[in-house]
């Protein structure tokens, strides 16, 4: 279904996500009033892009550099390492060993890694940085989720604007208590995880399996954000489809999915349809109201 994107949503999710100011704003705009220049956003984008990508790299380091310093601090007060040796990582690790081999009296030279006290210390060793690569791969991969998760909801964000306009909502003609309003929506749409599945968006429950209506049916993404706008605001009420303004052009023939449905599971099924116009959904829901 071809949508149209309202130019203020775009804008307000730029400002938003870019932090453009008024001055840049100004500059996406030709003449004419058209959303036409962006370059700008494209630069701005880059921009955020290489910051994200600066910020997990410095932290992806602090935490190596963390863990080492943490695997050290335990070895240096397990094994009573003197303060005035200043060996860091391996070069500490050899120290230790060698030092605990000098003190294993009468050993020979072939026998001194089968000591119990040398395989204790390897092993222990060993287990220490196991550990420590787990905390910080775990710790990677949260910041990693993290991140993912917040730039699918800036995709998610945008697309529930648009499904949120195609609703003709009732907002008040002040700009700043309209976009108040349509953030409340968006704080609403955050309390659900989501994944993209092609070019389709899937709301999911918290255990991570699709949202589901009382009949079973996946909840599409379209109904989702309807039914969290509809907690919160009136909708235009659209002309009846025998008025002058919903009558299709002289010609045109009847869309073949705008049908009386056969019962109240056919009706969600085809209400279900994402590909359907706003004009579709109207004519179909009319049928069903009017069987009734």
């Amino acid at each position: 279904m071809d949508k149209k994107i309202d130019a203020q949503a775009l804008e307000t999710h730029w400002v938003k996500v870019l932090k453009l100011t008024p001055e840049e704003v100004a500059r996406l705009y030709n003449e004419a009033g058209e959303l036409t220049n962006f370059e700008l956003i494209e630069q701005k984008d880059a921009e955020r892009i290489a910051k994200i990508n600066k910020v997990n790299t410095d932290q992806r380091g602090k935490l190596f550099k963390d863990g080492a310093e943490s695997v050290e601090k335990a070895i240096r007060e397990k094994y009573d390492v003197d303060p005035e040796v200043k060996l860091i990582g391996v070069e500490l690790f050899d120290h230790v060993v060698e030092t605990k081999i000098a003190d294993i009296k009468g050993a020979d030279a072939g026998d001194i890694l089968k000591n119990p006290e040398v395989i204790k210390l390897v092993n222990q060793h060993s287990k220490a940085l196991k550990d420590k690569d787990k905390e910080i791969a775990d710790k990677l991969k949260a910041k990693e989720d993290e991140i993912n998760a917040a730039n699918l909801f800036k995709e998610i964000e945008t697309n529930a604007l648009v499904e949120f306009e195609n609703l003709n909502p009732i907002l008040p003609e002040d700009a700043k208590k309209a976009q108040a309003l349509k953030a409340i929506l968006v704080s609403e749409l955050k309390k659900n995880k989501y994944q993209k599945d092609g070019e389709q968006f899937v709301v999911l429950k918290e255990d991570g399996t699709p949202l589901q209506n009382e009949h079973g049916y996946n909840v599409s993404f379209a109904d989702h954000v309807k039914g969290n706008a509809e907690r919160y605001f009136d909708f235009k009420v659209a002309e009846p489809r025998n008025s002058p303004g919903n009558k299709p052009p002289t010609g045109t023939p009847p869309s073949v999915k705008v049908r009386l449905p056969k019962d109240k599971d056919d009706f969600v099924k085809m209400m279900q349809d994402q590909t359907l116009t706003p004009q579709e959904r109207i004519g179909i829901n009319n049928l069903w109201v009017n069987k009734k």
